[in-house]
């Protein structure tokens, strides 16, 4: 019996990583047509959108923090977002640093049109599994989660930081 692929790791093409990567793309690929081409928005400005109908205003660091991002680039998504009329920005009177993001109207009926959508292309590839296959996979999701989570506390004293200047000359960990 040959192994699958996640116990090979014999080629890129085995790795989970790069698997998930083609899955994400493939299938995002399908998102970003539906918000581009039918709403004029990106697939990042969806997932503001998302977040804000999902979780109500927000600081910008605190929406960043919760999509995983980076703090410069959620910042230039609100600024599209804000020019689409979709997000309010409000500066909060006590400290003028501080602000608070949140849908408009607009924003909001853009969820309500587009989110069923979303779903309606979620449900579609979900349905090359079983029931019960749905929730062993859901399962295995939050286990791989969790241990990536526990992975990057281990690993981070361990590991140098980020940065993409250094080149091929940069000592990979080992």
């Amino acid at each position: 019996m040959p192994l699958s692929p996640s116990l090979r790791l014999a080629s890129i093409d085995d790795l989970l990583l790069y698997r998930l990567g083609r899955l994400s793309a493939t299938a995002g690929a399908l998102v970003v047509r539906l918000c581009e081409g039918g709403y004029g928005i990106t697939r990042r400005e969806w997932a503001v959108v998302a977040q804000l109908y999902e979780n109500g205003a927000l600081p910008p660091s605190a929406l960043a923090e919760r999509m995983h991002r980076d703090r410069a680039r959620t910042s230039r998504t609100l600024t599209s977002l804000v020019k689409k009329q979709l997000v309010t920005r409000t500066v909060t009177p006590a400290d003028r640093r501080r602000a608070r993001v949140a849908l408009t109207p607009v924003g909001r009926q853009l969820y309500d049109q587009l989110m069923p959508s979303i779903q309606a292309i979620n449900g579609q590839i979900l349905s090359a599994l079983q029931a019960n296959e749905v929730v062993l996979f859901d399962d295995a999701l939050a286990r791989l989660q969790a241990r990536a989570q526990s992975l990057v506390v281990e690993l981070d004293p361990h590991w140098p930081k980020a940065n993409r200047r250094r080149g091929l000359l940069a000592r990979s960990p080992a």
